[in-house]
């Protein structure tokens, strides 16, 4: 990896990765991960290295890997373990070719890589595009980043004309009478972003009014939504490093509180756990967030 000649926050980290600046602290100096500089003022400062590979650790950590075996790898196994994490590869009828998607959006042409994208969403629907192409191809791309294959500007240009595209979508839908309301909640990172986007589009196909705001909000300012335009089902992304039962307690205040009917948590989670009496369920993949949609 070579190291850009920008710095990073540790508000910044905690921005880009979810994971929360205490314990970015905590892992600096339980596990030595990372060996910020230091103002004058003792403000850390982290590089575009530490910041890849912060990002390859929370990836990990997502995907259930505990934090104390991930502090003994290099930064080697590192990557090699992030590139396992489901980044895409062919499929077996040719129909998914990553290497030549992302080729057609390293020259930045919106146009031309929605042109590349669109049949997709025109054979598959937007559902299957996004599940079985859209999210394996910004892995792709995210992993390309990591091992420097990619810039920056390039990996985030590919989620964003990815985000357009479900927008589009999103909009042909319309606005039928709704049958129920819910809400989409980020407490996370923003890496989430277009998954969640996704998952309005899904409930949004089911018929519901869907509220949905960019960027993370807190806790509090859940209710604040909900004392203005009042929901029964809640889907949140969560902070990838938030203790488990911290965020089961968490859902049950709020289930009581709201009165919801179902919650859907995101993120790396076991898909397999209930929480709230059945109320609260967790998945960590767009398919997961799908069938969930269909359970509803």
């Amino acid at each position: 990896m070579n190291a850009g000649s920008r710095t990073y926050s540790i508000k910044e980290l905690e921005n880009y990765c979810g994971i929360k600046a205490h314990t970015i602290r905590m892992w600096e100096k339980r596990y030595d991960i990372l060996r910020p500089e230091r103002s004058d003022s003792n403000i850390r400062h982290y590089t575009e290295e530490e910041l890849k590979k912060l990002i390859t650790i929370s990836i990990l950590n997502r995907n259930g890997l505990k934090i104390s075996k991930i502090a003994r790898l290099s930064d080697n196994e590192l990557l090699r373990e992030v590139m396992k994490q489901g980044t895409g590869e062919e499929q077996s009828d040719g129909s998914f070719k990553p290497g030549e998607l992302i080729m057609s959006a390293l020259r930045f042409s919106e146009d031309q890589f929605r042109e590349r994208l669109s049949p997709f969403i025109a054979e598959k629907g937007m559902r299957e595009a996004y599940i079985k192409i859209f999210h394996p191809l910004m892995q792709k791309a995210k992993a390309l980043w990591l091992t420097d294959c990619l810039s920056r500007p390039q990996e985030q240009f590919i989620r964003h004309v990815i985000r357009t595209l479900i927008f589009s979508e999103d909009i042909k839908l319309g606005s039928p009478p709704p049958t129920e309301s819910a809400a989409v909640i980020n407490l996370g990172d923003n890496e989430a972003e277009n998954n969640l986007i996704f998952l309005k589009y899904l409930l949004k196909m089911k018929g519901m009014d869907v509220v949905y705001t960019e960027g993370t909000l807190s806790g509090d300012e859940i209710k604040g939504i909900h004392s203005i335009r009042p929901f029964t089902v809640l889907a949140l992304n969560l902070p990838a490093a938030e203790p488990e039962n911290e965020i089961k307690g968490f859902c049950n205040d709020i289930t009581r509180e709201l009165k919801l009917r179902k919650i859907l948590v995101t993120g790396r989670y076991d898909s397999n756990c209930t929480w709230s009496n059945g109320k609260t369920e967790a998945v960590s993949t767009p398919a997961e967030m799908a069938a969930w949609a269909d359970r509803l």
